[in-house]
């Protein structure tokens, strides 16, 4: 199973965009998209209109919005979904799926975690988001991926936190450089942060592959893994 997690930019990139997330159609099971706003949702109901649209939108101020959504290829069965901390006014939003293929079950959790304060540390609110992702997801006996922009650096325990629970951190296992570009770094040159996304994977989930693609379809850059079905 191949999927894709993207903050999408909400489609400032849309010419660029579109015919991307068309190709990657092809052979995508499951896209997780951070700003996906309403005009990003449309473009998606014809380039992905083989899939099931699963989304939530938290909005807190004109600088901390949430709008996030989950695609899952026709033919996938959707065995349920959920949003996490959707009443929680102090932090990001989540968007799980429990989906199955064949005999098999799998959990994918699309996270958007909150932009400010805009240094992406530590904080109480940042270091209780994630302990609740890890608490929520402990005693699921299947493969579960946990993915999306954190808005948070490399090295702060709210990210350390996933692998001192025994999830594997694919952007540190693989030496990801970045997960941004220069249509980031061009905004704010006096502060060039390099990294914001992450994917986790659970000790149950046998990944094949995983990449981060160096392209300028947004102001992220997409992360893309198979696993085993």
């Amino acid at each position: 199973m191949k999927f894709v997690f993207l903050n999408v930019w909400g489609e400032e990139m849309r010419d660029e965009l579109v015919p991307y997330l068309k190709n990657q159609a092809t052979d995508t099971d499951v896209f997780c998209f951070q700003e996906s706003t309403d005009s990003m949702k449309l473009s998606c109901a014809n380039t992905l209109d083989d899939f099931q649209e699963i989304s939530d939108y938290k909005y807190l101020s004109d600088v901390d919005s949430f709008p996030i959504s989950i695609f899952v290829k026709n033919g996938i069965e959707l065995i349920s979904s959920g949003t996490l901390f959707a009443s929680d006014m102090t932090v990001g939003l989540a968007l799980y799926a429990e989906i199955k293929v064949g005999n098999n079950r799998t959990y994918v959790c699309n996270v958007f975690g909150r932009s400010r304060p805009s240094e992406k540390l530590d904080n109480p609110d940042r270091l209780r988001f994630s302990r609740q992702l890890i608490e929520f997801f402990k005693d699921k006996d299947t493969p579960v991926i946990i993915g999306g922009d954190f808005n948070l650096g490399i090295t702060t325990k709210s990210i350390d936190m996933f692998t001192q629970h025994s999830y594997r951190n694919l952007i540190t296992e693989f030496n990801i450089k970045t997960t941004r570009n220069h249509l980031i770094w061009d905004r704010y040159p006096d502060n060039k942060m390099l990294y914001s996304d992450y994917v986790f994977l659970n000790d149950k989930t046998q990944l094949t592959s995983f990449e981060v693609e160096d392209n300028e379809v947004s102001d992220h850059l997409p992360m893309i893994l198979q696993i085993k079905d």
